[in-house]
């Protein structure tokens, strides 16, 4: 089950009118990929951005003492990240990036797992400012309007909901990887099939043995980078997709999603779980960590 939900634009407009016993936050966590050079961060304090949003940094807000990026972060490193955003428990969190639905899954997800009550994923941006709703383009130095506050998550969801790189070994040396799982991975076809670099020059690419790809493009609307509305729709999209790349999803079977670093493969999970799957869980550390720990033989070029 999802953490969060997805809110179309204009259902986002109506629930800020009408809601006034609790703060609705924007929450903008638009993450570039490094070969891109553009500076998210930057742009969020001069460009543009939802009224009242907060910025959110995935790249801040993570396992600091992981040599991998966007890992999951310890209950500390989140709730001081929540606190000096201004952040309280019962505010009603709106995530979003400016891109569409890129990385925006990952800090909804990111936000979910520490049990935050109201969290829902914009979907999304680009039809937001399609519509004509309210942006602020003044420009500012904070990355927040809100006092520092003394946010405090007590748990985390990340047992039932992040997988190890343990655990994925394991899975593919006893072989429950294909007998008993699905494992989608959502970076581009070239890239899973090892025909193709990697954006980091020190990793190979190819994929876990076992794994089918699902490039997370192909889960959204070509356009607007929308998830399709209803569940049912994002079924027949999936299984359109899926039967083009060759495979079918067991929804009988637990699903495990993955990407490079961990982002993307929250989109696809976002999918899945759209779709009406129940069980998926996120490889957080996903081919990099993959390619960087493991050897030759358990690095697949070939479609299995």
């Amino acid at each position: 089950m999802s953490l969060y939900k997805l809110i179309t634009p204009k259902k986002f407009v109506e629930l800020v009118a009408k809601e006034t016993a609790r703060r609705v936050v924007p929450v903008d966590a638009t993450w570039y990929m490094p070969n891109l050079n553009k500076d998210a961060k930057k742009e969020f304090l001069t460009v543009e951005r939802i009224p009242h949003a907060v910025y959110f940094d995935i790249v801040g807000i993570k396992d600091t003492k992981s040599p991998y990026p966007h890992m999951v972060p310890d209950l500390d490193t989140f709730n001081k990240g929540m606190s000096q955003l201004g952040i309280q428990r019962d505010d009603i969190l709106v995530v979003y990036d400016r891109i569409g639905n890129f990385s925006s899954p990952r800090c909804a997800w990111t936000i979910g797992l520490f049990e935050h009550p109201n969290v829902y994923l914009l979907n999304n941006f680009n039809l937001y400012k399609e519509a004509g709703y309210p942006l602020d383009t003044t420009k500012t130095e904070k990355f927040t309007e809100f006092a520092e506050s003394d946010y405090k998550a007590d748990t985390s969801l990340a047992i039932d909901e992040v997988v190890s790189y343990e655990n994925m070994v394991n899975l593919v040396k006893t072989g429950d990887i294909k007998s008993k799982y699905n494992v989608v991975d959502a970076r581009a076809l070239p890239r899973f099939e090892g025909s193709a670099p990697e954006p980091r020059p020190e990793i190979p690419s190819g994929h876990v043995p076992g794994a089918n790809p699902l490039p997370f493009p192909e889960v959204l609307n070509g356009e607007t980078k929308a998830f399709p509305e209803t569940t049912e729709e994002m079924a027949k999209q999936l299984q359109e997709v899926t039967k083009k790349l060759g495979y079918t999803i067991d929804q009988k079977k637990p699903t495990i999603a993955m990407c490079g670093t961990g982002v993307t493969g929250t989109i696809i999970k976002t999918a899945l779980e759209h779709a009406g799957l129940k069980m998926v869980r996120l490889y957080d550390g996903s081919w990099t960590e993959w390619a960087q720990r493991s050897g030759p033989e358990l690095i697949a070029k070939n479609r299995d």
